[in-house]
């Protein structure tokens, strides 16, 4: 697995809307960000696009997504935001561009097809913020990380969360390739090229959600459980679950506490709280890197790092 070369004063970051549509007020807070930081940003004039609620037609957006990733001259392509969207595009890219021209590919939640097809072509990726999401909508120690992963040529990290009365939790350690993203996304990755299982290690699994009924919760663990999901992976991590609700008929019986717990088997280690997700706390995982999991009875531990 190959990582980026770290991102300097200069290099060339390209915004891509490959979702939802944006507005320019998006990317206005980025934009002084990353000028700070001396990258040169640039966008297409198509960023604005509009198809419905898409940033433009497939088409389109598949052309402004593929160019970014076969131009040698781009060190990084940063999402602006996610939604909905990227099920029409992923199967439908090339990712020798990316193996000849190695760069960071940034975002989550929608975004995580893009992510695993990165990883899949050998290049590690980066699960974190989405551009209108920074630097307003990031905790500083995610922003931090999300530099340092950026930026440095060695890298030695662990993130580190206590247990809650409530958390899914089971102790153990586990060893392989950091795998995830957003439970919605990963179920549809089912039976394509990208499913789990067509990966030769078993990986540190994570997932996080947001604004679902529990029952949906639910029923998606339960996809992965029976297309061995959990099965083939070496540990599963729970990342935020916000803005979840109920039936608006009934309550639903199961805590996600109960969830994970019933429709991952006999998995372990499992622990809940990670800190990514639809939240302020979303630290930068990177997606394809190796990394060591370390589940106590009231901490967990997961340690990722870069060596050149």
């Amino acid at each position: 697995m190959r990582w980026p070369a770290p991102l300097r004063p200069g290099d060339s970051i390209v915004l891509v809307a490959p979702s939802r549509q944006v507005y320019p007020a998006d990317i206005r807070p980025f934009m002084e960000f990353t000028e700070n930081q001396g990258w040169k940003v640039r966008y297409e004039a198509g960023l604005f696009a509009r198809e419905g609620a898409l940033a433009g037609t497939a088409a389109h957006r598949l052309v402004q997504l593929q160019a970014a990733l076969d131009n040698p001259e781009v060190r990084a392509i940063w999402f602006v935001r996610g939604g909905h969207g990227v099920s029409h595009l992923w199967r439908r890219l090339s990712w020798e561009g990316l193996q000849r021209y190695p760069k960071w590919l940034i975002g989550f939640s929608d975004i995580t097809p893009l992510l695993w097809g990165a990883a899949r072509a050998g290049i590690v990726a980066i699960h974190g913020p989405v551009a209108a999401h920074i630097p307003h909508r990031v905790s500083p120690k995610a922003l931090e990380l999300l530099l340092q992963l950026l930026q440095s040529e060695e890298l030695d990290c662990t993130l580190t969360w206590q247990r809650r009365p409530w958390d899914a939790w089971r102790v153990g350690t586990a060893f392989g390739p950091l795998l995830g993203g957003n439970l919605s996304l990963l179920q549809t990755l089912c039976g394509t090229p990208l499913d789990l299982k067509e990966w030769e290690s078993r990986p540190i699994l994570f997932w996080e959600e947001t604004s679902e009924y529990y029952y949906k919760l639910d029923r998606m663990s339960w996809h992965l459980h029976n297309a061995g999901w959990y099965h083939k992976a070496a540990a599963l991590v729970i990342g935020g679950l916000t803005a979840m609700s109920d039936d608006e008929e009934e309550e639903y019986s199961l805590s996600p506490q109960q969830i994970a717990s019933d429709s991952t088997g006999s998995l372990a280690p499992i622990a809940s709280g990670f800190p990514v997700g639809h939240q302020e706390t979303n630290f930068p995982i990177p997606i394809g890197a190796w990394a060591h999991l370390l589940i106590q009875e009231s901490v967990g531990k997961l340690r990722f790092w870069r060596k050149e």
